[in-house]
């Protein structure tokens, strides 16, 4: 069996993910995996410390992770998309 996710799947999981982060976990998760931004920078943008930015960057990860590895439910097979 492989690891790998069918890209309806990934897409359709990772915007679940997206929509269970806080507003904050979520603009930090995309400034740093999309705009490569760095931690400093960030923490000055959201007005909080590095150690603060680190965490909430570490629990959206966390989040995101988790629902990619959640099993679809029961009805995904009656509608698929």
């Amino acid at each position: 069996m492989t690891d790998r996710l069918d890209p309806h799947v990934f897409r359709r999981r990772g915007f679940r993910a997206l929509r269970r982060m806080t507003e904050r976990q979520r603009a930090i998760f995309w400034a740093m995996r999309f705009e490569e931004t760095s931690y400093p920078e960030l923490a000055e943008r959201h007005g909080i410390s590095a150690d603060e930015m680190q965490a909430e960057f570490t629990a959206a990860l966390i989040l995101f992770l988790r629902t990619l590895r959640e099993p679809e439910p029961w009805w995904r097979r009656l509608w698929p998309w």
